[in-house]
């Protein structure tokens, strides 16, 4: 028995020294980038430039295990993506809609299914089109669309035959888009009904502010995988790995669920998000 405690003895130092070779591997020379811009609840810019979301909070959570901090820089929407996907300024896209040409670019997480909804303001006895077809049909119909927004493939083609009748107004945030449809400018948007209630909270009372809006899922449009984009690179193979692991992870414990019912009600999560 003195003999096996001495060799355990001996092993101390030497796991030790291992832990502490693991912790300085895993540690990141610099802060991983992740330009933002506001998004509702999902990235919010408070008055005094701190970021705050469900998105920051989620990355925010991992970076113990992770060894690394994340820099949060806000820029305009379309700058964001630029940053990523062509200067190559950024490690992180997010949150980010799935689409087969990003896919070419960078490795993409997905997080959870959005599901992009025909949105219409005001009170009308009027049926609302029940399919992209019909949406596509109804000629007399504006849509009113945010910039750099996308909710997958199918969504980007009901967008080109929009664009191709000449029924698209395009705006630079959730704001304008609200304050459009609310002036009757344009009749409707397509858009996750999570990111309209953030939209809507502008001070007016949040059953006054939902209840003037009509809500139609459209066949032909299905739920947008929605994630992270994670640059090849920006940042080494390795802390990919882990960050992927760790995001992984913090969704099979339901952590992302539980930092969304922090912000949303969930009768509105109900109505948008499928987990993964």
């Amino acid at each position: 028995m003195p003999a096996r405690r001495g060799f355990l003895r001996g092993l101390g130092p030497a796991l030790l020294g291992m832990a502490f070779a693991q912790a300085a591997r895993a540690r990141c020379e610099r802060a991983l980038v992740v330009p933002v811009a506001p998004t509702g609840f999902n990235v919010q810019v408070l008055p005094d430039g701190q970021v705050r979301g469900v998105y920051p909070d989620l990355l925010r959570s991992l970076e113990p295990a992770l060894g690394c901090s994340f820099s949060f820089p806000v820029v305009p929407r379309p700058r964001q993506s630029l940053m990523f996907f062509e200067t190559g300024e950024a490690d992180l896209f997010l949150p980010a809609s799935r689409t087969a040409e990003r896919d070419q670019k960078a490795e993409f997480l997905p997080m959870l299914r959005l599901t992009p909804t025909l949105i219409t303001f005001g009170a009308s006895t009027e049926a609302l089109p029940a399919s992209v077809e019909a949406l596509v049909a109804r000629k007399a119909w504006r849509a009113v669309v945010v910039r750099s927004y996308t909710w997958g493939s199918e969504y980007e083609r009901l967008l080109r035959r929009l664009e191709e009748q000449h029924r698209v107004d395009v705006v630079a945030d959730l704001k304008t888009l609200s304050q459009m449809l609310r002036a009757g400018r344009v009749q409707f948007t397509i858009l996750p009904p999570t990111l309209l209630h953030s939209a809507l909270q502008d001070g007016s009372s949040e059953a006054r502010a939902t209840q003037d809006f009509r809500f139609q899922r459209l066949s032909g449009l299905p739920p947008s995988e929605v994630g992270t984009y994670l640059s090849p690179s920006t940042f080494d193979a390795e802390t990919r790995r882990r960050l992927r692991r760790l995001i992984e992870q913090a969704l099979a414990e339901g952590r992302l669920q539980q930092i969304m019912g922090r912000y949303y009600p969930a009768e509105v999560l109900k109505a948008d998000v499928q987990w993964l």
